[in-house]
Parts: structure tokens; C-alpha cells; sequence
């Protein structure tokens, strides 16, 4: 019986493992900041989970969250700084590209280390590592998982930050779960006769 309940506990422990995360929805636009024809930076920034981009693509993880960032509210001063803001962001892109408003944007900082899946339009998720793709002719190539997808069928991509409060709280829960269990037991363990 204690055997199954630390088999549980160390499962559980396992799996919420996964939740240490941040999972950000990046425009195709977005994406291209991560290419490995991007100029060589130990860390990019882009923005995701800006409103009106693709919010229907299924997750490819269950425990993934992301931390939503409401819109900022209109005031007098606001359009000024936004203004500034979106013209830092638009001034890097190529001219065809469509101009990235960062109003209710998440600022996600993506270093080579960063999980990064490729979306496709019928919902599929394919991995890629950032700044080891191109995206060119048409096409998004990925020589390390031999992808090669036509940029029509790509919406866009997922990245997972880490996040550390969430990695805090998962060991702090966890360690209050397994001492808690270990004086349960103790103390409802039969006094044993010596």
C-alpha cells in the first residue's frame, strides 16, 4: 500500500514537471526573428499571444499555461508610448511585412535553448531549434529534424519559456507533499514493541 502511494507521488511529481513553462503563440512574422539568418544574438526578443493572432491551434502539451497580459487601457499618454514602441518593433522587419502591434503582447525572450514547435494550418506541431531553420523561397527548412514545410501552411509557432515561479512552486508543492506523507506515515505507523 505505501509502495502504490509513492509510486503515485513520484508519477505525479513527474508530470508536473511540465508545467514549469510559459507557452507564448509567435506570428509568422515573429518567427522569422528566430531564423538562423537573423542577425547572431545570444537572445532574441519577440512578442506572442497578441490579440487577433491564431488563438484556436490545439496545444501540443497538456500542462502548458501561459500568462496572458490584458491590453493596456486608452489614456492620454498611452498612445504616445505605444506609438514608440511599435515603431522599435516594426523598424527591424522587412518592408512587406505586415506592421506588429504590441498592444496586449507577451514580450518573450528566446535563446537557443527554448523549445520552438512550427505550426501548421491543419494543426500540426513540429519541432524546430531557434536560430537552426531558414525560411526562404517559399519554404521553412530545418536541417536538424529534416523538416521541410511550405510557408502557406505555416500559421505561425509555439515557444516555451521557462518560467521560475512555476518551477518554485512545483518543488516547494512537491517537497511539502512527500514531508507531509513521510509524517502521515509516522504517525500512523503502530508503535512496534522492542
Amino acid at each position: 500500500m505505501v509502495n502504490r502511494k509513492f509510486v503515485a507521488l513520484v508519477t505525479v511529481a513527474a508530470f508536473s514537471q511540465t508545467a514549469c513553462y510559459n507557452t507564448y503563440f509567435i506570428s509568422k512574422t515573429e518567427l522569422e526573428k528566430l531564423e538562423s539568418t537573423a542577425e547572431a544574438q545570444e537572445v532574441v526578443e519577440v512578442y506572442g499571444d497578441c490579440p487577433g493572432e491564431v488563438a484556436a491551434l490545439p496545444t501540443h502539451t497538456m500542462w502548458a499555461q501561459t500568462d496572458e497580459v490584458p491590453a493596456a487601457e486608452p489614456s492620454e499618454e498611452a498612445p504616445v508610448e505605444s506609438t514608440e514602441v511599435a515603431s522599435d518593433v516594426t523598424s527591424d522587419a522587412p518592408t512587406d511585412a505586415p506592421a506588429v502591434s504590441t498592444d496586449g503582447c507577451s514580450l518573450v525572450k528566446v535563446s537557443a535553448g527554448n523549445a520552438l514547435y512550427i505550426a501548421k494550418s491543419d494543426g500540426e506541431m513540429r519541432r524546430v531549434t531557434p536560430f537552426n531553420f531558414i525560411m526562404s523561397q517559399g519554404q521553412l527548412v530545418s536541417p536538424e529534424y529534416n523538416l521541410l514545410e511550405n510557408l502557406s501552411d505555416v500559421k505561425g509557432a509555439e515557444v516555451n519559456e521557462f518560467s521560475t515561479w512555476k518551477t518554485v512552486a512545483t518543488i516547494a508543492g512537491v517537497s511539502a507533499v512527500a514531508i507531509g506523507t513521510f509524517v502521515g506515515i509516522s504517525l500512523a505507523a503502530p508503535s512496534g514493541s522492542n
